[in-house]
C-alpha cells in the first residue's frame, strides 16, 4: 500500500512539473544549431528552446522537418512555431515574435579559396550567381535585393558543391553552419573556400504562428523562460557547451 502511495505521489509530482506541452517545428539539417541526429533534435538552438520552455514549466517536443516546410506550417497554423528564423522585414508581419533573439549569427559570403576579393556586401553580389538555400534568410539587404541572381538548393552542402564546381560565383552561409559542413566533408572541402564578405549578423528567433490558437500564450512562456535561463546562468553554460 505504501509503495502504491509513493508511486502515485511521484506521478503527481511529474505531472505538476510539466504544466503544459508544446510542439515546435525544428529544422532537420542546420548543425550546430539544430539538426536531426537519429530520431532526435540536437544542437545549441534546440537546447536553448528546451531549457527556456522548461524554465517556464512547459515540456517542448520537436517536429523535425526541412526549414521551408517548417516555416510554412507555422505560418498556416499547423505548428505553434518554427526555428531558427532570422527575423527581417519580409517575415515581420507573418509571424509573432518573442522579445529578444535566442542568439545572433554571422552570415558570410564565400568564394573559391584562390579569390583575391574581400569586404564584399550584398550590393557587391548584384548581377552575380549566388548559391542560397531554399527559404533561408540572409539579412534585409540581401533578401530584398532583386538584382542578385540566386541559385537555390535544398541544403547548404549542395550550395558549396555548386561553388566548388564553379556553377556559381559565390555561396552565402551562416559561419558556424559552414564550419560544421567543412568539418563533416574534410576530404572534399578543406582549403577550397574562403569568406570574402558578409551579408548580415541577424538575431535568430522562433517564428510563432499568427494562426495557431495557442501561439500568443507560448510566446509569453518563452519570454519568461529566456529571461530565467539568462539570469540563472544556464544560457551561458549552453553557449560554453556549443562553442
Amino acid at each position: 500500500m505504501m509503495k502504491l502511495f509513493i508511486l502515485s505521489a511521484v506521478m503527481a509530482c511529474s505531472a505538476a512539473a510539466w504544466a503544459e506541452t508544446v510542439t515546435i517545428g525544428a529544422e532537420d539539417d542546420w548543425a550546430p544549431y539544430c539538426s536531426k541526429v537519429g530520431n532526435d533534435a540536437k544542437g545549441f538552438a534546440v537546447d536553448v528552446v528546451r531549457e527556456a520552455f522548461k524554465a517556464a514549466g512547459v515540456e517542448v517536443k520537436f517536429a523535425l522537418v526541412p526549414y521551408a516546410r517548417c516555416m510554412s506550417e507555422a505560418k498556416e497554423g499547423k505548428l505553434v512555431g518554427c526555428f531558427n528564423a532570422a527575423r527581417n522585414s519580409l517575415l515581420e508581419n507573418d509571424y509573432l515574435w518573442h522579445a529578444k533573439p535566442m542568439f545572433n549569427a554571422r552570415i558570410n559570403i564565400y568564394a573559391p579559396a584562390d579569390s583575391s576579393e574581400s569586404g564584399l556586401t550584398p550590393k557587391s553580389l548584384e548581377g552575380k550567381d549566388v548559391a542560397v538555400t531554399n527559404n533561408y534568410e540572409y539579412g534585409d539587404d540581401f533578401d530584398r535585393n532583386t538584382k542578385i541572381k540566386r541559385s537555390v538548393s535544398n541544403q547548404d552542402e549542395q550550395g558549396f558543391r555548386k561553388l566548388l564546381a564553379k556553377r556559381v560565383q559565390y555561396m552565402v552561409a551562416y559561419e558556424k553552419v559552414a564550419n560544421a559542413i567543412f568539418s563533416k566533408n574534410k576530404a572534399e572541402f578543406t582549403g577550397k573556400f574562403k569568406a570574402v564578405g558578409m551579408t548580415a549578423e541577424p538575431g535568430l528567433y522562433i517564428a510563432f504562428s499568427k494562426k495557431h490558437p495557442d501561439s500568443a500564450k507560448f510566446v509569453e512562456k518563452f519570454n519568461q523562460g529566456m529571461e530565467a535561463i539568462r539570469k540563472s546562468g544556464k544560457y551561458k553554460s549552453l553557449e560554453t557547451a556549443w562553442p
